[in-house]
C-alpha cells in the first residue's frame, strides 16, 4: 500500500472535527493556472471502475480517458480519478463523485500520487459533451466571447 493510500485510510478512520474537513476555497482560475501545484482541468470519458479495500474502507477509482486539457497540465492519455469511498468511518461525509462508465465529465481536480481527487463542487457531468458557455469563458479566457 502506498503512503498516500495509508494517509487516506488514516484520515477516514480517525475522528476529526467538522472544521478540519472544510476544504480551502480554490477558484476556477486556481485550477486552470495551477499545473505546478498539481491542479488541473480536463474533459474526460469515464471508463470502468477499479476498487481497492484497505482497512475496512473501499476506495473506488474510475479510469478516465483524457479528451481535452485546459491550462498547462501535461496529462497522460488516461488517469485514475477517485470516484467514491465507502465503509469505515468517514468524518468528512460522502466522497462520492458518482461518475459512471460512458459519462463525459469536466473535471477540476488535484493530482497526487498518480490519482486525481476531483473537486466535487466544480466538476460536472457534461450533456452531449457541451460545456456551458459562461464556464468555458472562465477556463479559456483567451476565447472571444462569441465562440
Amino acid at each position: 500500500m502506498r503512503s498516500g493510500e495509508l494517509m487516506m485510510v488514516a484520515l477516514l478512520a480517525c475522528s476529526v472535527p467538522a472544521s478540519a474537513c472544510d476544504a480551502p476555497l480554490i477558484t476556477i482560475a486556481d485550477y486552470v493556472h495551477g499545473a505546478e501545484n498539481g491542479r488541473l482541468v480536463f474533459v474526460g470519458s469515464v471508463g470502468s471502475p477499479v476498487s481497492q479495500k484497505a482497512g475496512g474502507v473501499v476506495i473506488e477509482d474510475v479510469t478516465v480517458r483524457v479528451r481535452r486539457v485546459f491550462g498547462k497540465s501535461n496529462l497522460p492519455p488516461t488517469l485514475p480519478v477517485l470516484n467514491r469511498i465507502t465503509g469505515g468511518m468517514n468524518p468528512c461525509g460522502t466522497r462520492d463523485f458518482s461518475a459512471s462508465a460512458g459519462d463525459q465529465w469536466l473535471i477540476f481536480g488535484q493530482r497526487d500520487a498518480g490519482r486525481v481527487y476531483p473537486d466535487l463542487q466544480l466538476s460536472r457531468k457534461l450533456v452531449n459533451g457541451h460545456i456551458d458557455q459562461s464556464l468555458l469563458r472562465q477556463i479559456t479566457p483567451s476565447l472571444p466571447s462569441g465562440k
